[in-house]
């Protein structure tokens, strides 16, 4: 699979598992936050995620499988916003949280297919 094709289902399972965990949280949590600024903070994530993913697909030139797209992109959304929460990047900036979801997916990108690699 080329590697523009495995940067766009990772961009998607990203946004789908961002979306739903975020929306989730707000409403088991019983706050009163719009469906659509939720649905832009994840697509935006999502996409500079996405970006990422493609320029560490870039640099180690090695495929995935699409269920090892999925749990990557769950794994970064996952990193990301327990990293993000724990050193409280959302209270510092919108951006500092950015750009962990994009550090997360270029690590993910470049370590992932070596981790998938040595299963088999």
């Amino acid at each position: 699979m080329s590697i523009i094709k495995q940067s766009s289902l990772f961009t998607v399972f990203l946004i789908i598992f961002g979306f739903i965990l975020r929306y989730y949280s707000v409403y088991n949590l019983g706050i009163e936050i719009n469906f659509l600024s939720i649905a832009v903070n994840v697509l935006i994530a999502g996409l500079i995620g996405g970006a990422g993913f493609y320029l560490g697909q870039l640099t180690g030139k090695e495929s995935l499988a699409i269920k090892h797209l999925a749990l990557s992109a769950a794994l970064v959304f996952l990193i990301s916003h327990t990293l993000s929460y724990l050193l409280g990047l959302y209270q510092i900036s919108w951006f500092a949280y950015v750009a962990v979801v994009f550090t997360a997916a270029f690590i993910a990108a470049l370590r992932i297919p070596k981790i998938f690699s040595k299963v088999k």
